[in-house]
């Protein structure tokens, strides 16, 4: 963590100066099976929690949904929300500089459907612990931990 924000909002990631970056902000769920597991996403781009960006026009819980069928086919059933924090980020995706403004929640699903989920996108269930070192950016490592109990 490099600051807080006015708000005592962690911020990570390093700031450049003279770069413009785009406020992007996300919905990322922290969603734990039986066994105290937590749901990650690996993609070609590394380890994630499952969630992601909100589109214009879209609630946290309407793209933390989206995001959920999307890339792990289950359904949303509960969202609660636990913490905020922001990451300055360079997409490699993208080719921008964003201002990730990531809210972060415990959530509670069904699995829906394998049929829609993205390609490239696999769920793993991995201990906490690995999570909080294993996650690709650092304010969701932060995030994971956090929580005290799933």
């Amino acid at each position: 963590m490099i600051s807080t924000s006015d708000d005592a909002i962690p911020v990570f990631g390093r700031k450049l100066e003279a770069v413009t970056y785009i406020d992007r902000p996300g919905a990322y769920g922290l969603l734990f099976n039986e066994a105290g597991h937590l749901a990650v996403v690996q993609t070609s781009h590394g380890f994630f929690l499952p969630g992601g960006g909100i589109e214009p026009g879209e609630s946290d819980e309407m793209g933390l949904r989206r995001e959920l069928e999307e890339e792990i086919g289950h359904q949303l059933i509960r969202a609660v929300f636990i913490l905020k924090a922001v990451q300055y980020h360079w997409s490699e995706f993208y080719q921008k500089h964003f201002r990730k403004i990531g809210s972060f929640y415990h959530i509670k699903t069904q699995t829906r459907s394998q049929e829609h989920v993205q390609s490239g996108h696999t769920l793993h269930w991995i201990e906490r612990h690995r999570a909080a070192t294993g996650l690709s950016q650092e304010f969701q490592r932060w995030a994971v931990s956090q929580i005290r109990d799933p």
